[in-house]
Parts: C-alpha cells; sequence; structure tokens
C-alpha cells in the first residue's frame, strides 16, 4: 500500500468503513509472524471488547495492541500505518465482500505469504523479545506460535 498521507488515507479509510457498515483494520505486515498473527489479535480484541476489558477506547487500537503485545498506544500505533509504501495486512470486522470492492481503489492486493521471510525473522526475535535459543528450540518454521504467545501476554498485563 502507498501512503502519502497517513491522516488522509485514514478518513479515506474511515470513510469506506462507515459506507460498508465495516471497522477496516491495518497493520503493519513488516512488523508481524504472518496471516494468523494478524487473525489472533483481531480475535483477543473483538474477546476484549465483548467482556468489556479493551484498554483503548477503538476496536481498531484495541487489535494494535494485541499485535504488538504492548499496553502503550504509542509502541502499538508503530504497527500501524506510516507514510510511504509497506506491505500491510487488513482486516475487515464483520468481513465484507462490499468492504473489500470499496477498498480496490485504495490498495493492491497481494497474495498471502506461504511462509515468514527469512529476513523479517532477526526483526519479529527484537520486537517480541524471542531468544535464539527458542527458535532453535522450536524451529524457525515456528516463530509465528511464539509471537502469538507473546501478544496472549497482554491479557495478563491487563
Amino acid at each position: 500500500m502507498e501512503i502519502p498521507s497517513v491522516p488522509k488515507r485514514l478518513a479515506e479509510l474511515k470513510e469506506a468503513a462507515d459506507q460498508a457498515g465495516v471497522l477496516i483494520i491495518c497493520m503493519n505486515a513488516e512488523m508481524m509472524a504472518g496471516r494468523r498473527h494478524a487473525e489472533e489479535a483481531i480475535r483477543q480484541a473483538i474477546r476484549a471488547k465483548k467482556e468489556g476489558t479493551m484498554t483503548a477506547r477503538s476496536l481498531e487500537m484495541e487489535v494494535l495492541l494485541y499485535v504488538s503485545g504492548q499496553r502503550q498506544t504509542s509502541i502499538a500505533m508503530g504497527f500501524g500505518l506510516h507514510e510511504g509504501g509497506m506491505l500491510t495486512w487488513i482486516g475487515l470486522v464483520p468481513p465484507s465482500d462490499l468492504a473489500w470492492a470499496m477498498l480496490e481503489g485504495l490498495i493492491r492486493l497481494c497474495p498471502d505469504e506461504e511462509e515468514i521471510p527469512a529476513s523479517r525473522i532477526p526483526g519479529l526475535q527484537e520486537l517480541f523479545g524471542i531468544t535464539d535459543e527458542e527458535i532453535n528450540t522450536v524451529g524457525r518454521e515456528r516463530i509465528c506460535d511464539l509471537v502469538i504467545e507473546r501478544t496472549a501476554l497482554l491479557n495478563i498485563l491487563k
């Protein structure tokens, strides 16, 4: 996704979301451990909303808190949109074909990643405090599990 201005893009996304009756949640894919990481963060945020335990004022920001595994919105915002070109995971709550159609002019769809690129793993290790020993124990293919484990700890920190 090319983002010349974050506020402008957020306004465009909000307009599309309002018209389609959904929430549009954008997550920085370069800082994430794949689709399952995004889906789990959305699931945890929806659960927090239902249980009345949200930390953030909006579900979109609550998702970013779960994506980041952090309680501080200033840190979690780094997992959202930024200016320039970026790979983005987009979640629609609830799912909506109409919303996807409306987004076609704003985004370029890419196929799902089959696996997390090796070049992303050191950054994920740093972001989520995952050691080389943990990677060696469970294998690189399970880094998503380790990241989700770290982000699930946010429930304990609340």
